[in-house]
């Protein structure tokens, strides 16, 4: 895919302003949704190395097959700990900031395709198709209204 994801666009660069506003009037909704992105993020390249090492050990060590005993003195499984930590770290600060997200009112559009990006994260496309799908179809014209706006 050569488009950026609206995550991307959220990332440490500063917040497109619409014609009207100033940087006073930036969103607080924008550092908020960036940071739980990030964290998002940085919990699925975290679950995709826990299933490589996981594989890996299955592969090569049985890993399934393993006592509680004999999978501690693998060097492999003090990884899978830290990663399993930092998992449940991330996954309870994002669920503190979730509960918040509602709350905190977008004052911009660009506060708004920030929300909806949280909102895409949240809603996989395995369990549901249709929505994911037509919040990324929102994001596309949002970001697409915001293209013409700047003309």
């Amino acid at each position: 895919m050569s488009r950026k994801s609206p995550r991307h666009t959220i990332g440490s660069h500063d917040p497109v302003l619409l014609p009207g506003f100033n940087k006073a009037d930036v969103d607080k909704v924008v550092a908020a949704c960036a940071e739980w992105l990030a964290r998002h993020d940085e919990q699925e390249k975290l679950a995709k190395r826990w299933q490589r090492l996981e594989s890996r050990l299955a592969r090569e060590h049985r890993w399934f097959q393993l006592s509680e005993r004999e999978r501690a003195v693998l060097p492999e499984a003090t990884q899978l700990d830290s990663i399993s930590d930092r998992l449940d770290e991330l996954y309870a600060l994002n669920q503190k900031l979730l509960t918040i997200l509602p709350k905190v009112v977008a004052t911009t559009t660009h506060g708004l395709n920030c929300k909806l990006s949280v909102a895409l994260a949240l809603v996989h496309p395995e369990e549901n198709k249709d929505a994911h799908t037509l919040i990324q179809s929102v994001l596309r014209d949002a970001e697409g209204s915001a293209q013409s706006h700047r003309e």
